[in-house]
This record gives structure tokens, C-alpha cells and sequence, in this order.
């Protein structure tokens, strides 16, 4: 049957239509064999060379990254875990939980001893070290309980009878190597002026003379002859600045150098090497050079 349908329909005769039947019956085998094939082979096992060498490689990679992972741990002991909190009640470990570090931690707590009182959260800023970052992280979690009249009267009431009210003590402080707490011990010297003084020694590379605390921001006369018998200054480690290999930003950083004698130096250099001899008629402002050559390295 299958042969005439072959024949009327392909036009095969015998010997085609036998080989045809053979091809189908080989391709027919090999495909059960293929099925069959998996059920009858065991996969060997498997043998690798050198095994404790590679043990050895991996335990040492274990051990290696498990140290890693272990120091970053140990050195991120400080978890930032934020919450609602009264500057003026807050404690030392609740400050570290907040974000601070131990120094700031230290430094806030210590503004509190010397009796400053936050009344907004602004007052933060007044802190030397807290960054306007960092206060913008902890702005909406500042709160600050505000007292009644009458239990504040009753408070201060207490205070006085109880504790004296501690003044500040008269001595010689060294502006160059002062930190803000020790500004703070300066009759008429409080956070505000002592975060204003170090940021101002810092843009200098620091203080050569007493005279400039006149060009800190909001100084005056009178606050400058109040505490001028109280500071002094160490030159010794300031901060200089070489006007023939500095670029342009670090020079013009300076808050003696404008942005025109920045340009003129740099230009100047591009020609001749500047010196001690020629700094004067580069310059050509006297006020200037002689407010400006402590700070220069030839």
C-alpha cells in the first residue's frame, strides 16, 4: 500500500522506495536511542588535582574578606539612627546616635557647661564643627521644649540660690593653636564669635598679628580692646603660600589677593620667576604687600 502511494504520487520505484523505508528506519533507531541513551550512563565522578592547594587558596579569600568585612564593621561602630531631640537635655551617647563625632560630641556638650541655652534651632550653627549639611540633616529632628514663665522663673530662682553663676577666667590664649572651647573662656568671646574667629584663621592660613581679628566678621572696636589683653599670636606654623608653583584657586583663596592680582601674579610668572624683590612692584599696594608678606614662600 505504502509502495503504490509512493509510486502514483512520487514516481519511486521498488529500489527507491526501499531505500526510503531503510533511511526512515535508521532515523527512526537513532532517535530512541537518543531518548534511551541517559537512563542507561552514570555520570563518572568527578577527580580535581592539587585539591587542598585550592582549599587552601579559598580559605585564605574566605579569611581575607571576612577580615575586610569585619574591619568596615568595627570601624563604622558609630550606626546613624536619627530621632526627635532637646539640644539642651540631649546626652553624649544620644549625640553619637544622632550622627556627631566624638570631638563635635564632645565640643556640643561642652557649649552647654558654659550655660549657652538653645532657644531656636538655628542655635545649632553656633556650634563650631556642625557644617550647614549636617545641620540640615538634624534641623527636622530639633526640638526644643520651651518652659512657662513661671517654671522658668522657678528655675532660675534655683539656679542662683544653688549654683553660682561661673565666670569666664582671664588668660592668655594663643589665637594660631586656640580651639573654639578655649575662645569661649575669653570675657566677651561666645559661640558665635568663637565659630567666626577659627573660620577666619583658616581662610588666613592664620593669625600674624592681633590686629586682624578687627577684619573678622562683626568685630568691633570695643569687643577688640576687650579681649586684646587676653589673646596673643605664634606665627610660627602659618599656613604660606608659594606664588610660583600654587594655581590659581589656591592663591586667589586668600582673602588678601583679589581676583585681578591673582591674574597679574599668574601672568607675571608665565615671564620671570616671582621674588622677594620683585613682590613689592607686582603688587603696587603697600597696605597690601605689607599685610601680605608673612604669608609668601619664595
Amino acid at each position: 500500500m505504502v509502495g503504490s502511494f509512493l509510486n502514483n504520487y512520487f514516481g519511486f520505484n521498488k529500489q527507491q522506495r526501499n531505500g526510503l523505508l531503510v533511511l526512515a528506519l535508521i532515523s527512526f533507531t537513532l532517535f530512541l536511542v537518543r531518548i534511551i541513551y541517559p537512563y542507561f550512563i552514570s555520570p563518572g565522578n568527578i577527580v580535581i588535582q592539587n585539591l587542598p592547594l585550592i582549599e587552601r587558596k579559598l580559605d585564605s579569600s574566605f579569611e581575607h574578606s571576612a577580615k575586610n568585612y569585619s574591619g568596615k564593621y568595627n570601624n563604622n561602630k558609630n550606626i546613624v539612627n536619627r530621632f526627635v531631640f532637646d539640644p539642651n537635655t540631649v546626652s553624649f551617647d544620644q549625640l553619637l546616635q544622632l550622627g556627631f563625632k566624638e570631638k563635635l560630641a564632645k565640643t556640643f556638650l561642652k557649649f552647654r557647661e558654659k550655660g549657652f541655652v538653645f532657644k531656636q534651632k538655628k542655635d545649632l550653627q553656633k556650634v563650631f564643627g556642625i557644617s550647614d549639611n549636617f545641620y540640615a540633616q538634624l534641623e527636622p529632628y530639633v526640638l526644643i521644649e520651651n518652659k512657662s514663665a513661671g517654671e522658668q522663673k522657678n528655675t532660675n530662682n534655683i539656679s542662683s540660690v544653688s549654683t553660682p553663676v561661673k565666670s569666664k577666667t582671664k588668660i592668655m590664649i594663643e589665637l594660631n593653636s586656640a580651639d573654639s572651647l578655649m575662645l569661649l573662656e575669653i570675657n566677651g568671646v561666645g559661640p558665635t564669635f568663637a565659630k567666626r574667629i577659627l573660620k577666619y584663621k583658616s581662610i588666613l592660613g592664620g593669625y600674624t598679628n592681633i590686629e586682624q581679628l578687627k577684619e573678622v566678621y562683626g568685630f568691633t572696636d570695643e569687643l577688640y580692646e576687650k579681649i586684646r589683653p587676653f589673646v596673643s599670636i605664634d606665627a610660627a606654623n602659618i599656613k604660606k603660600i608659594d606664588l610660583n608653583k600654587d594655581d590659581f584657586k589656591t592663591i586667589n583663596k586668600h582673602p588678601y589677593l583679589s581676583y585681578e592680582l591673582t591674574k597679574t601674579i599668574c601672568n607675571w610668572r608665565k615671564k620671570t620667576p616671582i621674588t622677594s624683590a620683585n613682590i613689592k612692584e607686582i603688587i603696587n599696594d603697600e597696605p597690601v604687600y605689607n599685610k601680605l608678606m608673612p604669608y609668601l614662600v619664595f
